[in-house]
């Protein structure tokens, strides 16, 4: 079994919170409305997507899929990326 560093592991996270990010912008939304169709409230609405976007350290799997069902994108984009527009069109 590979195991990884743990500089790997923040990289490969980091990599997770710019795509999240990628695809909120793309979807018009700002940090507050996603944070609040994520289940956040007041300020935690900005402050938790900041810090999910900045680094994404600690993101539990069950938190990738709720992120990926509300900016309607597979799980699988958010964890290894690929072309915006081409997951949008597959998910049409």
């Amino acid at each position: 079994m590979a195991e990884f560093t743990e500089e790997e592991v923040e990289t490969f996270m980091q990599k997770v919170g710019e795509r999240i990010q990628q695809v909120r912008e793309f979807r018009g939304m700002t940090r507050r409305a996603f944070g609040e169709a994520m289940g956040l409230k007041g300020e935690s609405a900005n402050t938790g997507i900041y810090a999910l976007e900045a680094n994404g350290r600690g993101t539990r799997i069950d938190t990738i899929f709720k992120v990926a069902r509300i900016l309607d994108v597979s799980p699988g984009f958010l964890l290894d990326g690929g072309d915006l527009k081409v997951e949008r069109v597959i998910s049409l």
